[in-house]
């Protein structure tokens, strides 16, 4: 070798000396700046700075541990887990990241691949301190296999009694909280459905599955408001997701439809709100909740229009599919009422107050049934008018006009007629002095006595209006 060659090859070692020297330096210092910001909670910086100094030496295991922790700070799973994993790779017997990672897994609902982790560890240290948790993978192990199994089966209840084993050992498992809240929507338990979905949505706010499944939870329990705030963020993640999209639709016709429905009940547009709510109630009839609210104010509306045995039927079909709905007996003890079944509105109305023995409505129910039916018994205002037990004054009187104008004595000529004439003009100016009286009407549909010493039978003894009449020469005119 000449003496200028040899210079070279000097020079080249001395340069890459200095070279290796500056890089390791280098590395040493933003390994210490990311030491110091993990110290301090600036998670962020931390986090670029171990990005910097991996990309420097992507093959140091303790780089990935560090990042590691920092991942798991931020309650990123996946991340932090991922770090463990090429930590591992670069060195299979790093003890302290098999421990975390075989932690991490079993938190993450991956049972089976934190006992494979323990067992590893055994291998390496028999006698580390953390294989106490080794019969805890393993309890979660068996207890996943049986729920994921029972439910493929449709065993919901018991799958779902597993996963409750399951969930002591994984508390960030979006996997088993999902699994869990299928099982509930199955079992009809919406509001655990609810609950186990949306601590899925804690740990991961985007996952589409979660969110579907919560709004499902809310759509079924009847919250169309929380169901389309879910549907709505789902399609902002996937605005094709199909099933999502199906929802979102089906809630949107319901509340148009509720919509035009209370719009028209407010107007007292009563053929109109029949319309609309037959129109809910045709876009899902098997829902476990509006249907039956939307069938309620359907029959309020049919009462309005006087179509009773529509309203009767409207009821009847709540009542096939929940017996104890308190709210809907008593809608159909008040159509019995009107209908004139007064013995099984008594019994209706009853049934509410038992259900519901706190509502004072339905005690009045139950009162007015009764009234009715100890009218029925003796004198019927209502009918002697031939008028609803709804009807307003305005009805009243112009039914008494009718009857009084058929009924009044100097229309008939024969004595016979005449007697029969005073004692049905009595009857009809009776019932108009009491349904046109507020006070009076009130008193006799609650079935309490209206005129003193009325007894049994009713405004008994009241005979006074004709007697009236032709003691004074009353010539009988109408003047409404």
């Amino acid at each position: 070798m000449n003496k200028n060659m040899f210079l070279h090859v000097i020079l080249f070692y001395i340069f890459m000396s200095i070279g290796l020297s500056a890089d390791t330096s280098g590395v040493g210092k933003l390994r210490s700046a990311a030491e110091l910001a993990t110290t301090k909670g600036e998670v962020d910086k931390s986090l670029k700075l171990w990005n910097q100094v991996i990309d420097i030496e992507p093959d140091n295991e303790i780089n990935y541990y560090k990042r590691f922790r920092v991942y798991l700070r931020q309650h990123k799973y996946r991340e932090a887990l991922l770090d463990l994993s090429s930590a591992i790779r670069i060195k299979p017997t790093y003890e302290a990241a098999l421990v975390q990672r075989a932690k991490l897994n079993m938190k993450m609902g991956k049972c089976s691949e934190s006992f494979t982790d323990f067992n590893n560890l055994k291998n390496i240290n028999p006698k580390h301190k953390d294989l106490s948790l080794l019969g805890d993978a393993q309890a979660c192990t068996d207890a996943l296999a049986q729920g994921y199994k029972l439910m493929d089966m449709g065993r919901h209840h018991e799958a779902r009694d597993f996963f409750n084993t399951a969930i002591k050992f994984t508390e960030s498992s979006v996997t088993v909280y999902l699994s869990r809240a299928i099982c509930s929507l199955h079992l009809g338990d919406y509001y655990e459905t609810v609950a186990d979905s949306g601590k899925a949505l804690k740990i991961e706010g985007n996952n589409l599955e979660a969110l579907e499944l919560r709004g499902k939870g809310y759509y079924l329990l009847g919250e169309f408001d929380m169901a389309m705030n879910h549907f709505r963020q789902g399609l902002q993640y996937d605005p094709e997701h199909n099933s999502i999209k199906q929802f979102y639709r089906t809630v949107k016709k319901i509340q148009t439809a509720e919509g035009k429905a209370i719009k028209a009940q407010n107007n007292k547009d009563w053929d109109n709100a029949v319309k609309h709510w037959l129109t809910m109630i045709a876009v899902d009839p098997e829902h476990p909740v509006y249907v039956s609210k939307a069938a309620i104010d359907l029959a309020k509306a049919y009462r309005e229009l006087k179509k009773y045995q529509e309203a009767k039927i409207a009821l009847d079909d709540i009542l096939s599919k929940d017996e104890n709905n308190a709210e809907a007996l008593y809608q159909l003890g008040l159509t019995l009422i009107d209908l004139e079944k007064y013995d099984e509105a008594v019994q209706k109305c009853k049934r509410a107050t038992e259900i519901d023995n706190g509502n004072g409505t339905y005690q009045d129910g139950l009162k007015r049934a009764e009234a009715a039916l100890k009218q029925s018994k003796q004198k019927d205002y209502y009918k002697i008018l031939d008028v609803p037990r709804n009807a307003q004054v305005k009805v009243i009187k112009k039914a008494y006009r009718e009857k009084a104008l058929i009924w009044h004595p100097d229309k008939h000529t024969t004595v016979e007629e005449k007697e029969k004439a005073e004692v049905q003009f009595q009857l009809i100016a009776e019932a108009y002095e009491v349904l046109s009286d507020d006070e009076k009407r009130k008193a006799y549909d609650r079935g309490e006595e209206v005129f003193p010493n009325q007894g049994g039978g009713g405004g008994g003894g009241h005979h006074h209006h004709f007697q009236h009449f032709q003691q004074s020469g009353f010539k009988f005119h109408f003047q409404f």
